[in-house]
Protein backbone atom coordinates (compact mmCIF):
# COMPACT_ATOMS: atom_id res chain seq x y z
CA UNK A 1 0.00 0.00 0.00
CA UNK A 2 1.07 3.07 -0.93
CA UNK A 3 1.81 6.16 1.54
CA UNK A 4 0.22 9.52 0.11
CA UNK A 5 2.08 12.32 -0.35
CA UNK A 6 0.86 15.86 0.16
CA UNK A 7 3.69 18.07 -0.02
CA UNK A 8 7.14 17.08 -1.88
CA UNK A 9 10.18 19.51 -3.23
CA UNK A 10 11.73 18.85 -6.30
CA UNK A 11 15.62 19.48 -6.50
CA UNK A 12 16.75 19.83 -10.15
CA UNK A 13 18.02 22.08 -12.54
CA UNK A 14 16.46 21.00 -15.92
CA UNK A 15 12.87 22.06 -16.25
CA UNK A 16 11.65 18.89 -18.39
CA UNK A 17 12.96 16.73 -15.80
CA UNK A 18 11.32 18.54 -13.00
CA UNK A 19 7.78 18.02 -15.31
CA UNK A 20 8.70 14.46 -15.14
CA UNK A 21 9.01 13.65 -11.62
CA UNK A 22 5.60 15.85 -10.98
CA UNK A 23 3.78 13.86 -13.08
CA UNK A 24 5.03 10.77 -10.92
CA UNK A 25 4.69 12.65 -7.80
CA UNK A 26 1.23 13.52 -8.88
CA UNK A 27 0.28 9.72 -8.97
CA UNK A 28 1.11 10.04 -5.05
CA UNK A 29 -1.56 12.50 -4.41
CA UNK A 30 1.14 15.21 -4.01
CA UNK A 31 -0.68 18.43 -4.98
CA UNK A 32 1.66 21.41 -2.99
CA UNK A 33 5.17 20.53 -4.96
CA UNK A 34 7.76 23.20 -4.99
CA UNK A 35 10.65 23.36 -7.22
CA UNK A 36 14.47 24.18 -6.49
CA UNK A 37 16.95 24.67 -9.18
CA UNK A 38 19.23 23.65 -6.58
CA UNK A 39 20.43 23.02 -3.22
CA UNK A 40 20.59 26.08 -1.89
CA UNK A 41 17.39 26.91 -3.05
CA UNK A 42 15.78 23.36 -1.45
CA UNK A 43 17.10 24.32 1.71
CA UNK A 44 15.08 27.74 1.77
CA UNK A 45 12.17 25.97 0.83
CA UNK A 46 12.36 23.23 3.51
CA UNK A 47 12.73 25.91 6.39
CA UNK A 48 9.21 27.12 5.20
CA UNK A 49 7.82 24.36 4.15
CA UNK A 50 7.09 20.64 5.80
CA UNK A 51 7.35 18.04 3.40
CA UNK A 52 6.69 14.36 2.65
CA UNK A 53 9.86 13.90 0.42
CA UNK A 54 12.29 15.68 -1.66
CA UNK A 55 13.63 14.44 -5.23
CA UNK A 56 16.74 15.95 -5.91
CA UNK A 57 20.01 16.07 -9.01
CA UNK A 58 23.02 15.51 -7.63
CA UNK A 59 25.46 18.12 -9.73
CA UNK A 60 23.58 21.44 -10.35
CA UNK A 61 25.29 25.23 -9.52
CA UNK A 62 25.20 26.73 -6.26
CA UNK A 63 24.81 23.84 -3.70
CA UNK A 64 25.21 20.15 -5.47
CA UNK A 65 22.51 17.31 -4.63
CA UNK A 66 25.28 15.67 -1.90
CA UNK A 67 25.93 18.80 0.13
CA UNK A 68 22.21 19.88 -0.11
CA UNK A 69 21.75 16.24 2.02
CA UNK A 70 24.02 16.53 4.31
CA UNK A 71 22.27 19.79 5.65
CA UNK A 72 19.46 18.10 5.78
CA UNK A 73 20.54 15.23 7.90
CA UNK A 74 22.41 17.31 9.66
CA UNK A 75 18.77 19.31 10.83
CA UNK A 76 19.96 22.66 9.52
CA UNK A 77 17.95 25.40 10.33
CA UNK A 78 14.75 22.84 11.81
CA UNK A 79 14.76 20.98 8.75
CA UNK A 80 13.50 17.09 9.34
CA UNK A 81 16.15 14.89 9.24
CA UNK A 82 14.49 11.75 8.56
CA UNK A 83 12.83 13.01 5.61
CA UNK A 84 13.07 10.88 2.86
CA UNK A 85 15.56 11.99 0.10
CA UNK A 86 15.62 10.18 -3.69
CA UNK A 87 18.63 10.94 -5.31
CA UNK A 88 18.43 11.22 -9.27
CA UNK A 89 21.45 11.14 -11.37
CA UNK A 90 23.65 10.79 -14.39
CA UNK A 91 26.61 10.05 -12.32
CA UNK A 92 26.88 6.40 -12.40
CA UNK A 93 28.72 3.43 -10.62
CA UNK A 94 29.51 1.86 -7.79
CA UNK A 95 31.73 4.78 -6.37
CA UNK A 96 28.76 7.27 -7.27
CA UNK A 97 26.42 5.24 -5.60
CA UNK A 98 28.05 4.72 -1.93
CA UNK A 99 29.47 8.13 -2.13
CA UNK A 100 25.39 8.68 -2.19
CA UNK A 101 24.47 6.68 0.27
CA UNK A 102 27.60 8.00 2.83
CA UNK A 103 26.07 11.35 2.50
CA UNK A 104 22.46 9.70 3.65
CA UNK A 105 20.25 9.75 0.56
CA UNK A 106 17.73 6.95 0.70
CA UNK A 107 17.60 6.28 -2.84
CA UNK A 108 20.06 6.25 -5.14
CA UNK A 109 18.79 6.36 -9.24
CA UNK A 110 20.96 6.82 -12.45
CA UNK A 111 19.55 8.70 -15.02
CA UNK A 112 17.80 8.20 -17.84
CA UNK A 113 15.51 6.46 -15.29
CA UNK A 114 12.04 5.14 -16.51
CA UNK A 115 8.60 6.73 -14.95
CA UNK A 116 7.82 3.38 -13.54
CA UNK A 117 11.40 2.64 -12.06
CA UNK A 118 10.92 6.43 -10.39
CA UNK A 119 7.47 5.52 -9.26
CA UNK A 120 8.76 2.43 -7.75
CA UNK A 121 11.31 3.87 -6.23
CA UNK A 122 9.17 6.57 -4.59
CA UNK A 123 6.81 3.97 -3.01
CA UNK A 124 9.59 1.95 -1.59
CA UNK A 125 11.45 4.77 -0.14
CA UNK A 126 7.80 6.11 1.30
CA UNK A 127 6.61 2.63 2.54
CA UNK A 128 9.97 2.11 4.84
CA UNK A 129 9.73 1.43 8.20
CA UNK A 130 11.30 4.55 10.12
CA UNK A 131 14.44 3.01 12.67
CA UNK A 132 13.18 3.40 16.51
Amino acid sequence: MNKDVSRAVIVEDIPQMRDLIRIVLSSFGAKDIVEAQNGAEAIAALKSNDVDIVIMDWKMDVMDGLECTRHIREGIDGINQKLPIVLLTGMLGKDSEDAAYAAGVDLYLEKPFSLKTLHSGISKVLNRTPPV
